[in-house]
């Protein structure tokens, strides 16, 4: 079923605009395929703009259960090979994701698109589609082609920060770590990679926690408290199911970024509820600890997050 489903995707790619073909990945860990035509209007077939691509294709991880999920990383280089943008695609449940996206850099040249299917213990793949040269104009009958002007010697390019990257790429030419390719520190409030954007941090505190709980009873909270929380967190206590002491508290952290909730939690928990400790910081993503109550059994911890512009907990971010 998986390689007619395959076939069948393929083909709607090779319908993408003619004479378009599509590229597979080699590869036995994940299923990925692309259009070779990214330079083209899927619609018309027309020839996009200098400054515009639009990727297409599929990615899918081999299988589940297995040990990892994969991801497609979209790139568009420019003329130096610099990156100007990327996105990335993500499959850890063996369901086909859509890479489709169109990408404009205005007013830089878009040179070639780079694929790079990877799984999360560092397996990769890389393919790169260079973009077409113009063709020719046909000369007219009888008229003299006019003689192309000899152009002048480029100026040298500007590197005030000697980092190998000119200014004219290079988002901070007076720090040399900071230029296309460098490693991105998450949350330091720059753009290291010169990617568009610094990248959000993740909150690193601590719950710790400690129960009281025998094999006939419910269990309830003897330690519970949040340590080396950041500067200006905050932290929330949420608890979903019958039989809650409360649906939300907010708790104060002091200066040392630590807080007690243990005074929250003055009677047994019952069976069937779940406890999320939220901690969260402007511009970083969240940590959340989860605890789902069980009779007769010591909780344990579950980690978790939440990305910026949600408020849904999930298992990766």
């Amino acid at each position: 079923m998986r390689a007619v489903v395959g076939a069948a995707i393929v083909g709607a790619l090779l319908a993408f605009a003619a004479p378009a073909q599509a590229f597979k990945f080699d590869v036995t860990w994940a299923y990925g395929v692309v259009a070779d035509n990214p330079f083209n209007d899927p619609d018309s077939g027309a020839l996009l703009p200098a400054t515009a691509v639009f990727p297409r294709g599929q990615v899918k991880d081999a299988g589940t259960p297995d040990c990892c999920a994969v991801k497609m990383t979209v790139t568009a280089l420019g003329t130096s090979g610099q990156g100007l943008f990327s996105y990335d695609t993500s499959d850890g449940s063996a369901v086909y994701r859509n890479i489709d996206r169109r990408i404009d850099t205005s007013p830089n040249t878009i040179a070639s698109v780079r694929y790079d299917l990877c799984r999360s213990d560092g397996r990769c793949a890389t393919h790169t589609i260079a973009r077409p040269a113009s063709p020719a104009p046909t000369p007219q009958p009888g008229v003299s082609p006019t003689p192309t002007p000899t152009p002048a010697p480029p100026s040298p390019a500007i590197d005030q920060d000697g980092d190998g990257y000119p200014s004219s790429v290079d988002c901070s030419d007076v720090n040399n770590t900071v230029h296309p390719g460098a490693r991105e520190i998450p949350g330091n409030g720059i753009d290291d990679d010169c990617s568009g954007g610094d990248q959000p941090g993740k909150v690193l505190a601590i719950v710790k926690s400690d129960w009281t709980v025998t094999r006939r009873t419910d269990p309830r909270v003897k330690l519970m408290q949040v340590r080396d929380a950041p500067a200006g967190a905050q932290v929330d206590v949420l608890c979903k199911g019958r039989g809650c002491p409360f649906k939300q508290r907010r708790k104060v952290l002091d200066a040392n970024g630590e807080t007690s909730l243990t005074k929250l939690f003055k009677h047994r928990l019952r069976h069937g509820i779940t406890i999320d400790v939220v901690i969260s910081s402007p511009n970083m993503i969240s940590k959340v600890t989860r605890y789902v109550i069980r009779r007769g059994v010591n909780p344990s911890s579950r980690s978790m997050c939440i990305p910026l512009g949600s408020n849904t907990p999930q298992r990766r971010c």
